[in-house]
């Protein structure tokens, strides 16, 4: 499935970016749905820009906004007005085809559940994007694995299948995953909400190392002290950023 998907991947082309931009730039970003009860409005014109190499944890209680504003950054939604730029390309101008391109070469994604593939090893888990995105040597990729699977500690279960890792082993797998590609932006979503205190504190120490690579990391959480654990805390209330200040990048 994949090599037939490759010659369209391949073929459609992104807009260069503008140079020296910052990773994430929204500006006046508003989206609504329509429901039976009439108009939703889940953002009301966000405004947040994040740097290079920063990491920020965003905040809120379930149903005010962070799982859309992330949606937005990743090119999952697209705003009902406003602009969404992230590493120098307006995604919110992006075609639906443009857009599963960019992703997979500029947006690394880690999920709460780990997405991994049951029937395949942890190595071909993490090879997996680059084999869908094309953009290392097929020769290369299995090196290229092993070395993040080292990166993140798990390289001695390289050929096992997910079922066989806890539940901190295979969320190391999916940050090395996400890694695979090399993007500049890792977009966490819950990633330690199914691990013990001890697996989570080893978790977000990876995440401070990336971020002093030069990534830049979004995260998504319910947990206070995790969120102080980040350089940056957003706050979203009712659509709406309402708190933007400095965490205290150590975790106790």
């Amino acid at each position: 499935m994949i090599g037939k998907l490759l010659p369209w991947l391949t073929a459609t082309d992104i807009p260069r970016p503008k140079p020296n931009a910052v990773e994430v730039e929204l500006a006046n970003v508003r989206k609504s749905y329509l429901t039976g009860a009439g108009e939703f409005v889940a953002l009301k014109g966000i405004d947040l820009s994040v740097k290079n190499g920063e990491f920020v944890a965003v905040v809120g209680k379930s149903g005010n906004g962070k799982s859309t504003l992330i949606n937005m950054i990743t090119g999952i939604d697209r705003p009902t007005s406003g602009e969404v730029w992230v590493a120098g390309t307006a995604v919110h101008r992006l075609t639906e085809n443009q857009i599963a391109v960019w992703r997979g070469r500029t947006v690394g994604v880690v999920f709460q559940f780990f997405q991994l593939l049951p029937t395949l090893t942890v190595m071909e888990n993490v090879m997996l994007p680059m084999d869908f995105c094309n953009v290392y040597d097929r020769a290369e990729r299995p090196e290229r694995a092993m070395n993040l699977l080292n990166l993140v500690g798990v390289g001695d279960q390289a050929d096992k299948v997910p079922a066989n890792l806890s539940g901190g082993q295979q969320q190391r797998v999916a940050i090395a995953r996400s890694l695979a590609n090399d993007p500049p932006l890792l977009v966490a979503d819950e990633p330690t909400g199914n691990l013990d205190p001890r697996t989570a504190e080893a978790v977000i120490e990876l995440f401070r190392e990336l971020t002093q690579d030069g990534k830049t990391i979004l995260m998504v959480t319910h947990d206070e002290d995790l969120a102080h654990c980040a350089g940056r805390i957003v706050t979203v209330s009712e659509g709406r950023i309402v708190a933007d200040g400095r965490g205290e990048g150590r975790y106790e």
